[in-house]
């Protein structure tokens, strides 16, 4: 079994420590969080105009052009990744 890491010898930068991690995570989940509501926007428009369920391949495929097709390859890499 692994030790825990020796706590620093001042305990502010302990608290600086925890801060940047806690920080470095919320800013992750903010990112997450806005991919994830545009891909959900782009979704239900797509759905209005076929009027019917999605795949992925819809999603992808209905794209106008490759800059577009790559972004939403890139919020669907996003949608899978493990949390």
């Amino acid at each position: 079994m692994r030790e825990p890491p020796p706590l620093p010898s001042d305990f502010l930068e302990e608290v600086e420590v925890a801060l940047r991690e806690t920080a470095k995570q919320i800013s992750g989940d903010h990112r997450r969080l806005a991919t994830l509501e545009e891909l959900a926007a782009l979704c239900r428009q797509l759905r209005r105009d076929l009027g019917r369920p999605l795949s992925v391949f819809d999603v992808i495929r209905s794209a106008g052009g490759g800059r577009e097709r790559q972004r939403r390859h890139t919020l669907v890499r996003e949608l899978r990744k493990p949390i």
